[in-house]
């Protein structure tokens, strides 16, 4: 039998086998099919999975193996406290402390919030001797005029008034006027109430305020109080401004007990027309002007009222006193259209803004 040598071609059926797909490799053996689909894909997981479980077991013991870390020794203490320290740092040998004046206790006028017949009140139920009280002499920095004249007054003249004071050795003082909590630096005051039918539901209020506001000026102080409303009906409507006299009264107890007299006959009725008795009150040359009303009128009073008061220059306070608001009673800020006008009003005219609530009513 002879042998081929090692060099000599392959058969045609060892050719074949070596040119085979393995497609065909698979059929002719499964074992190699099972190895190549299942076996050798599950071997790389397995390496996979041992290696990472490798990895994760060697952090985890370095971790737990860790010492544990070592902690100094420290000290802490308890120091004497700043203030006791800073207690007598201002005392000088033979010093005497000085006790805390009390201040002195007077009548409050909220007592007056229960009492409905106004007709009762006098005015010294409402003059107070509080520190509404700027009477007096002395050196000081006093009430300053419009055109900014320097001088050495009788004291603090009105924020941003441009001067220093009214001459020397005067011993005239710049008073003070306040409505509900709206306070207001002024000698002459003026008053513009809207009477109309919207403030029917509190009306008491309003007037028990007014007697308490001028009640407590000074007879140093001069004021005015001009209303109005409308009567008729509303094809002959008549609308109507009226004032408590023709010019600034003086503060005398005399004078505001004739302005309790007056306004308790005052009702409310009609409609609101503002503009008429604003430009009657700032014919008066005022220092202020406190402007009670809902705010319900025409848009284009606010520049009416602004032109107007163009020479005087009054400062105009706004009082919003609608019957929406004054039965709010929730403290929350809330503005109506009317009081956005009314707060107009009073920007353009270097006043303040103050809604009337069920809160104001109830304090009194």
């Amino acid at each position: 039998m002879n042998s081929l040598p090692d060099d000599a071609p392959p058969l045609p059926a060892q050719a074949d086998r070596s040119r085979e797909a393995l497609s065909d490799r698979e059929r002719r053996n499964p074992f190699y099919g099972w190895l190549m689909h299942l076996g050798l894909p599950m071997g790389i997981s397995l390496m996979v999975h041992v290696a990472l479980f490798s990895i994760m077991g060697f952090k985890t013991w370095q971790v737990l193996a860790q010492r544990e870390i070592e902690v100094g020794e420290y000290e802490a203490g308890i120091t004497e406290d700043l203030a006791a320290k800073l207690g007598g740092a201002f005392q000088w040998p033979g010093e005497e402390v000085l006790e805390t004046p009390q201040a002195e206790t007077s009548a409050s006028l909220d007592s007056l919030s229960d009492l409905r017949d106004l007709s009762n009140l006098d005015v010294s139920d409402f003059e107070s001797t509080d520190d509404l009280d700027d009477s007096g002499g002395g050196f000081g920095i006093g009430e300053g005029g419009r055109g900014g004249i320097l001088g050495l007054g009788g004291g603090a003249g009105e924020a941003g008034s441009g001067g220093f004071g009214s001459g020397f050795g005067s011993r005239q003082r710049i008073g003070h006027a306040g409505v509900w909590n709206l306070r207001v630096a002024a000698n002459k005051i003026a008053y513009v109430i809207d009477f109309s039918g919207s403030i029917i539901v509190a009306v008491d209020d309003l007037k028990r305020e007014l007697k308490r506001s001028i009640g407590r000026l000074k007879p140093s102080q001069a004021f005015e109080v001009t209303i109005f409303y409308s009567t008729g009906t509303a094809d002959r409507e008549r609308f109507k401004t009226e004032s408590f006299g023709s010019q600034l009264q003086p503060a005398q107890t005399e004078v505001k007990r004739r302005f309790f007299e007056w306004i308790d006959h005052k009702p409310p009725m009609g409609r609101t027309e503002p503009v008429q008795a604003i430009k009657r009150a700032i014919q008066l040359d005022p220092d202020v002007i406190f402007f009670f009303s809902d705010g319900y009128f025409d848009d284009a009073y606010v520049d009416e009222i602004t032109r107007a008061n163009r020479a005087a220059r009054a400062k105009i306070h706004c009082l919003v006193f609608d019957e929406i608001l004054l039965q709010d009673t929730s403290g929350l800020p809330r503005m109506t259209d009317g009081a956005r006008r009314l707060q107009r009003v009073a920007e353009q005219n270097g006043g303040q803004t103050k809604v009337v609530t069920g809160l104001d009513l109830q304090g009194g």
